[in-house]
């Protein structure tokens, strides 16, 4: 069926609409093109001036959005079938004949005039081909915006100083995700202890959270980190007591006492928990005591309370008022003392275990700020500055050397649990010199860190110093004073008598005192304020010493 001129006239129009459309597209772009171009080569520039993470994918935004632009424009800007036979008389030099078929169509017109233009209107429109229409774009637009373009791909390509500081920033966010997860297993940790009170426990919890909170909102910033930690370290380390080590000195060795007295062997790392316990059963036993058992404690007690006034003075307090009672044949006042002396004991106990986990918690921090500052700097310095100090604070000597302790200060910071291993009671660190300081006349490959001898059979060699007694009950000193001379000097003469000496009781075979050190000094470690690195020194330390 042989279609009508008008029908003809609009089916042509169809295609040729669509391809004025993608002309006018192409024109739009050409002269659009610098402004995608020119933000791309601004935001290329900018990530060489500042750390920008998916640098070209953000360049590429604002070409992204031309496209759009460009797309909805072709789109979305209306063409109606009136305007492109008007714009294709104009192209192809029609002589408005495609419009004014369109126009005496939508008027009916019925004259043999009008049916023959729109006979020859439809006789041209069948001739018609898209491709007659030529693709406009604007060259001098289009050659100008490939500058930018230009100056933003080098930019891209060449090597950017910011990408060190983006993968640090990426490597500090690392660490403190990490370091979120260790401080959330250390509050889990806090929680379960059983010694801690709750407003101590609640604090810590707080201390905690905040921290915690403080580095979530830390974009990756090293300086910012580091002045968090070192923040939440100070507000810690206000709250511990310098003489923690000693009261738990003091406390455990009227431990050990206790359990002398109720009959027991008395243990290396004796229960405070159990102390009290004891303290209740003695003022529970008082009645069926007799006087001598009862002025024989009075006795005890007296020395445990002399021993208690620099360390704990309500705890000596109480010890002192019992045994005073027990002298005075009081046992009612001597019970209710003694019990009162167990919940000082408890009371102790409890800010030991608060001191303890502030402790822990401080270690943990420090561990954490090294790892982040370790983070926040390049490679290469991370690589081979880092353990290259840790080496130098802590293997210039071996740890047991006299000139050890200051060294590992100075690699800590001059930090406090550095002296907890030190104070440890049955010779946990303060022994820790003689450990290493035999002599032998051998030449071969010995290790300076073990006893001279050690394993070859020579006698008293391999024996070491051992402070410890289990009994808990230290010595008389004795004291032998010179002669007065003439001017007030004293004066001494060496004796000249080649009898053997007497056998010392305190040294003991090497292999024998090595386990009670290295559980010393393990304790130590878990429980003072020591670095992580000078930890790991430690306990290579000792296991080389290992027999």
């Amino acid at each position: 069926m042989a279609l009508s001129p008008h029908d003809s006239v609009r089916r042509r129009l169809g295609p040729m609409g669509l391809r004025l459309r993608l002309g006018d597209a192409l024109l739009f772009a050409s002269r659009t093109l610098w402004a995608g171009a020119v933000g791309f080569a601004l935001i290329a520039l900018a990530g060489r001036l500042m750390p920008i993470i998916s640098l070209r994918l953000w360049a590429c935004a604002p070409l992204m959005i031309w496209v759009l632009i460009v797309l909805g424009y072709a789109l979305l800007v209306p063409l109606p079938l009136r305007r492109v036979a008007q714009r294709v008389d104009i192209l192809l030099d029609l002589r408005e004949r495609l419009s004014t078929a369109l126009e005496l169509q939508q008027q009916q017109a019925r004259d043999p005039l009008s049916q023959r233009q729109q006979e020859d209107a439809g006789l041209i429109a069948h001739t018609l081909r898209a491709s007659q229409l030529p693709l406009r774009f604007d060259r001098t637009w289009l050659l100008w915006s490939l500058a930018p373009l230009a100056v933003g791909i080098a930019l891209l390509a060449l090597p950017n100083p910011q990408d060190t500081v983006i993968a640090q920033r990426q490597a500090v966010q690392s660490a403190l995700a990490q370091t979120d997860q260790q401080l959330a297993q250390l509050a889990q940790e806090l929680a379960k202890n059983a010694e801690l009170s709750p407003a101590d426990l609640e604090r810590l919890q707080q201390q905690l959270a905040a921290l915690r909170e403080s580095l979530r909102r830390n974009p990756g910033d090293t300086q910012e980190a580091l002045a968090d930690l070192s923040a939440a370290e100070a507000r810690l380390r206000q709250q511990l007591d310098p003489n923690a080590d000693a009261r738990r000195a003091a406390l455990e060795q009227m431990a050990r006492s206790l359990e002398s007295i109720s009959g027991r062997q008395p243990s290396q790392r004796p229960n405070l928990g159990q102390a009290s316990q004891d303290l209740q059963q003695l003022a529970q036993q008082l009645a069926q005591m007799t006087p001598e058992q009862r002025q024989q404690l009075a006795q005890q007690l007296a020395q445990q309370a002399t021993q208690q006034a620099d360390s704990n003075q309500q705890l000596a307090q109480s010890l002192s008022n019992a045994a005073s009672a027990l002298r005075n044949g009081d046992t009612q006042a001597a019970a209710q003392q003694l019990q009162q002396a167990s919940q000082n004991v408890q009371q102790a106990q409890q800010d030991l275990a608060n001191q303890q986990a502030t402790q822990q918690s401080l270690a943990q921090m420090q561990g954490a700020r090294q790892q982040i500052a370790q983070a926040g700097t390049s490679q290469s310095v991370g690589s081979s500055q880092a353990p290259s100090q840790g080496q130098q604070a802590g293997t210039s000597q071996p740890v047991g050397s006299p000139q050890a302790p200051s060294q590992g200060q100075q690699g800590a910071g001059n930090q406090q649990g550095s002296s907890a291993a030190a104070q440890q009671p049955g010779g946990g660190g303060s022994t820790a010199p003689n450990l290493g300081q035999g002599q032998s006349s051998s030449s071969g490959n010995i290790n300076p860190n073990r006893p001279a001898g050690q394993g070859q059979g020579h006698g008293s060699a391999g024996m070491v110093y051992q402070p410890f007694t289990p009994s808990g009950q230290s010595g008389t000193p004795d004291f032998v004073p010179g002669q007065q001379g003439q001017g007030g000097q004293s004066q001494s003469q060496q004796g000249q008598n080649t009898m053997p000496g007497a056998n010392n009781p305190s040294v003991v075979p090497y292999e024998q005192i090595y386990p009670e050190y290295a559980q010393a000094a393990s304790e130590a470690l878990d429980r003072g304020y020591i670095p992580p690195h000078l930890k790991d020194f430690v306990r290579r330390y000792f296991s080389q010493l290992e027999p």
